[in-house]
């Protein structure tokens, strides 16, 4: 083996030897103590498994209770749009919404469970038999069927006008009592119950987001 050989050889030995930061002599490496022997080895920069990085996923936020069994629950995270699954029910039911901390099982964290619930409410929503007020149907007289308007209201809130066919005026304020848009739109506005007036014809349905 010719010099330039010997001297590539012993640089390559030297680089791997540096990793792991091994002593030259066998004497050095009988002084370690115990407590270095059972740690990573000196100089080794790769990461190291168990970490926190193994740490499972967690989602907290505000989630609307879209579906519910008794050992599963499909909640809807209502600012995000994001689905969630629960592989157990603790007393959920449908169209709450709760405020909570969800964790991901192992291993393959595709389902979670919820780690904190801080606070759980239904929304409750009524039919009102007054008409809709006069600031609506201003507006709904500005529109037409299949149209959707949002309006501010006198204080915290706020109004929704859909305009339909007068014929279809009941159907649709049933199918916004149902509908679970209904629900997360009270959630996101933090309002405290929701209440529908229709004029029937008109063709006017009006949803009212209230605080109290």
């Amino acid at each position: 083996m010719t010099t330039d050989e010997d001297e590539s050889a012993d640089e390559e030995e030297e680089a791997v030897a540096s990793m792991y930061n091994q002593p030259d002599e066998a004497e050095e490496s009988d002084e370690s103590t115990d407590e270095e022997e059972s740690g990573p080895p000196a100089g080794f920069d790769a990461p190291l498994l168990g970490g926190d990085d193994d740490q499972p996923e967690t989602s907290a936020g505000t989630f609307y209770v879209k579906h519910t069994e008794d050992t599963a629950v499909t909640l809807h995270e209502v600012n995000t749009a994001q689905i969630f699954t629960l592989v157990e029910n603790p007393d959920l039911e449908k169209h709450q919404i709760i405020e909570a901390t969800l964790i991901a099982q192992p291993p393959m964290e595709v389902s979670y469970v919820i780690d904190e619930l801080e606070s759980q409410r239904s929304i409750p929503i009524e039919t009102s038999p007054e008409p809709p007020t006069r600031q609506v149907m201003n507006a709904a007289a500005e529109m037409e069927a299949g149209q959707a308007v949002a309006i501010e209201r006198e204080g915290d809130g706020e109004i929704h006008i859909l305009s339909v066919e007068p014929e279809h005026t009941a159907h649709t304020a049933e199918e916004v009592h149902e509908d679970e848009m209904t629900y997360k739109n009270a959630a996101r506005y933090g309002i405290e119950r929701v209440e529908i007036r229709t004029d029937e014809q008109d063709g006017v349905v009006s949803i009212r987001y209230l605080p109290n």
